[in-house]
């Protein structure tokens, strides 16, 4: 999806921004992670004093923003996923007990309407990006629950700011002693990794973990979601060519094991609207767009139960 590049993020006004321990599990304990996902900024990233700008007009809203309720996937414009077949239904070992949400912030977007039976568990995990989707989220038609919690689906978002990938089993180890396993476990994790190492040792490093995640969690279904490209880092290769051979490569991987890729087709580095001015968050609109991804995902999986 094309977004015009006129459009700018805006003052970050939204939220106000303080010190605070990364939100990693409930309870407040930090877990000794720096933030090196948003190094060098004072501002919540992605903030807008006005919510929506006009010049937006309504190709945000037709991204299922904060103007309306959320979308379908077939009329999200730039929303792609990959894997997940429609020949037939999707299994999953749910059974009805309410996710908890590590924020403790309910959905202010759910209704009663159109209620499913069943209840899905959503656990969302990654770094600055998904905690600060957690915060746009709360502030959404749809709520937590990306607007999808009248099909039964209840998120627990795990966000910590600064979180590198071998930091996901210590977490997910820690997850095992909850009362519920999650039936769709979503992951955008790997972008503060992308300089550490080379992209054939972080892909290798990515799918041996996730192994062992699938082995604890069985019948998860596991959902990528890509690395969004960095401005500021785009002097680097591991940024660029690499960056789209290591998507490709942990999508294609999670596929062949039943999973979903979110592929957020909607990114364009030259467009300025879509990122924060640190160069490395999104923007208000682009937070809404990745948003958008993930409960589209969600619905595509949830239509083939």
């Amino acid at each position: 999806m094309g977004v015009a590049g006129s459009i700018l993020p805006g003052p970050a006004s939204l939220f106000s921004w303080s010190p605070q321990v990364p939100a990693f599990l409930p309870g407040g304990r930090d877990p000794g992670v720096l933030d090196v996902g948003a190094a060098g900024t004072s501002e919540r990233p992605g903030g807008s004093g006005s919510e929506r700008s006009s010049a937006l007009g309504g190709m945000v809203a037709a991204g299922g923003g904060a103007a309306g309720p959320s979308h379908l996937s077939s009329s999200l414009p730039g929303v792609a996923v990959r894997g997940v077949s429609a020949s037939g239904p999707v299994s999953l070992s749910g059974t009805a007990v309410s996710g908890i949400s590590s924020s403790g912030v309910g959905d202010q977007g759910s209704s009663a309407q159109g209620s499913s039976d069943r209840s899905y568990s959503l656990w969302i995990v990654g770094h600055s990006y998904i905690h600060w989707a957690a915060e746009r989220a709360a502030i959404r038609p749809g709520g937590r629950h990306l607007g999808l919690s009248h099909r039964g689906l209840h998120v627990s978002w795990w966000g910590q700011r600064g979180m590198r990938w071998s930091q996901l089993l210590t977490l997910l180890e820690r997850l095992r002693s909850r009362p519920r396993h999650p039936d769709l476990l979503l992951l955008h994790l790997g972008g503060n990794d992308v300089d550490a190492c080379s992209g054939k040792d972080l892909v290798n490093l990515i799918r041996d973990d996730l192994r062992v995640v699938l082995d604890w969690f069985p019948g998860v279904l596991l959902m990528w979601s890509d690395i969004v490209p960095r401005p500021r880092c785009l002097a680097s290769r591991r940024w660029t060519r690499g960056l789209s051979k290591l998507n490709r490569q942990v999508g294609k991987w999670v596929v062949s094991q039943g999973g979903l890729q979110l592929l957020h087709e909607w990114v364009d580095i030259s467009c300025t609207g879509l990122f924060h001015t640190d160069g490395v968050h999104l923007s208000a609109v682009g937070w809404d767009l990745l948003l958008d991804d993930f409960s589209s995902g969600c619905e595509r999986v949830l239509a083939l139960c």
